[in-house]
């Protein structure tokens, strides 16, 4: 089976470059058109048997829409939400890294390990939430599966499935699909980022 990890569309706060964490914001209209845009190519070029998201509305909307194109039913997953940014949630990325200067070099340090100010929860703990629901998910379906997820939640599982995915350095812009093959219990990464047209 093939797992399509999608990040969500485009919130204004990514367009901003503000970190979102469990902020709950929605889709702007730019958004909207990229669940659209993949919605109409699963549709095309792939046969997806189950939709899944995280529980926060800016997967809810992104699934919603593409799940209208494929005829499913959504299903929500609170073990695919991104990670809590505590602190610094609505804040720029330039905002942080001025403010939190010595919170943030450790944080680069140790990606998967740090809790950021005002968290609870570091990326590896993120990353056991998440693929213990992708296992699950992985025993009750055959057939191809879309999550709709987070950034950061499709970087650390690719990380922990293949870690030559750098966490810094692996690119997951809104909307784009990651690839993952479950065959006998295995987890293999084919792609990573693609923008569909």
């Amino acid at each position: 089976m093939k797992v399509f990890l999608l990040r969500h569309g485009e919130t204004n706060w990514n367009y901003e470059q503000r970190y979102q964490g469990h902020t709950d914001i929605p889709l702007n209209d730019i958004g909207k058109e990229q669940a659209r845009t993949v919605g109409k190519y699963l549709y095309k070029k792939e046969k997806i048997e189950a939709i899944y998201c995280s529980d926060l509305s800016r997967t809810k909307e992104t699934a919603e829409i593409i799940a209208d194109y494929l005829r499913l039913q959504v299903k929500c997953d609170a073990r695919f939400r991104e990670m809590s940014f505590g602190d610094w949630e609505g804040k720029t990325f330039t905002e942080v890294h001025n403010n939190y200067k010595e919170e943030f070099n450790e944080w680069v340090k140790d990606t998967l390990n740090t809790v950021v100010p005002g968290s609870k929860e570091s990326f590896t703990q993120v990353r056991e939430r998440a693929f213990t629901s992708l296992e699950e998910i992985s025993k009750k379906h055959n057939g191809n599966v879309l999550i709709v997820t987070h950034g950061g939640v499709i970087k650390t599982l690719l990380y922990y499935i293949d870690p030559k995915n750098d966490m810094w350095e692996t690119y997951i812009q809104p909307s784009s699909l990651s690839i993952i093959n479950i065959e006998n219990g295995k987890f293999q990464v084919i792609s990573t980022g693609i923008t569909v047209k």
